[in-house]
């Protein structure tokens, strides 16, 4: 794939390029961003649906450090896409975003046909590929990479015009989902008062985890391609994954971009997201080992109910019986954030 989606002039605009990542939350999709981030030709954001309300209207700290008003990467995005973010109406958009995007829009979004719902997803359409391709312009990349997890967006995004959507399906143990869930975390680049990220019961965790992957795991769009990437495979053996993502997409990874991933730790170049694990924040070396803290710290009685709720897919993925979890130790190094 060539790193820049600029057309040539007097043309149409090309189809820009966006891997959407899916799946649950507290997967390690934030670490599988920033990876790719250090391959040439993508750009990760972050999850952009939640650009609107802690970009535009609260503020937050970008990746970089820098709070998105004054980032120079969003601020020229903004102006690229927009004239600048000022004309915008973030309330408005927000408005398109939850009266389309949201899960008990599904069966509106597969196909439904009222003439107010339509009107709603063009519109909301059009912001989003248009920041989406003013990431490229900006960034000199051609794929963005945004880790927004939920389904109705991966859903929207291979519907929405001018974008060529590809979904990876990241999947992590729904026990480590659920104990991740439960700690209390600071959201650092909310600094205008303590903010935490959300934190989750056994019981929620496991229904969340179930409703957050099954519709990836079923074939609900042929014309979306799919890939899927389980956590514990990336953490044990990085350059293989990584590998994989980059042939997924077209763009093969030569052996001197994929060197860097063999390391004990990688580098963790400077970066735009918006949302996501603290990690993201600042620049330097990410050690990287195996999160399985759940097997010695979670309650029994946590554990047993996330187990009883997500065995099906659990069973389905290799989760149950200890497949997954030998697959993940028997790479040459095991680690993660």
């Amino acid at each position: 794939m060539s790193t820049s989606s600029e057309p040539r002039s007097g043309a149409e605009p090309q189809a820009v390029d966006v891997l959407f990542i899916g799946g649950s939350g507290r997967s390690g999709s934030t670490l599988l961003a920033l990876l790719l981030g250090r391959l040439p030709g993508f750009v990760p954001v972050g999850g952009l649906t939640n650009l609107w309300e802690r970009g535009l209207q609260k503020n937050y700290i970008c990746g970089c450090g820098c709070h998105f008003r004054e980032c120079p990467f969003w601020a020229s995005v903004g102006e690229e896409a927009f004239g600048g973010w000022e004309n915008l109406d973030a309330d408005e958009i927000l408005r398109l975003q939850h009266a389309t995007t949201r899960y008990r829009h599904m069966l509106r979004l597969m196909g439904g046909r009222r003439s107010a719902y339509v009107e709603n997803l063009t519109e909301y359409s059009s912001y989003v590929t248009s920041v989406y391709r003013a990431v490229t312009r900006v960034s000199g990349r051609s794929i963005v990479v945004d880790n927004s997890h939920g389904t109705p967006l991966g859903f929207f995004l291979g519907k929405a015009p001018g974008i060529r959507a590809h979904i990876l399906h990241l999947v992590r143990d729904s026990r480590g989902v659920a104990y991740s869930g439960s700690k209390q975390m600071l959201r650092p680049e909310a600094t205008a008062s303590p903010t935490y990220m959300e934190r989750y019961s056994a019981a929620r965790a496991g229904k969340e985890w179930v409703l957050a992957n099954l519709p990836y795991h079923a074939k609900w769009s042929s014309s979306v391609p799919r890939i899927r990437i389980y956590y514990e495979s990336l953490v044990a053996s990085p350059t293989t994954e990584i590998a994989r993502i980059a042939e997924f997409l077209g763009s093969k990874a030569s052996p001197s971009e994929l060197s860097i991933f063999a390391d004990d730790s990688i580098d963790i170049a400077e970066n735009h997201m918006m949302s996501g694990n603290p990690h993201r924040l600042g620049r330097g070396q990410i050690q990287l080992r195996l999160d399985d803290e759940w097997r010695t710290k979670m309650r029994p009685t946590d554990r047993t109910v996330v187990t009883l709720l997500t065995s099906p897919l659990a069973l389905a993925y290799g989760y149950l019986g200890g497949r997954r979890s030998r697959q993940a130790t028997s790479g040459s190094k095991v680690r993660s954030v």
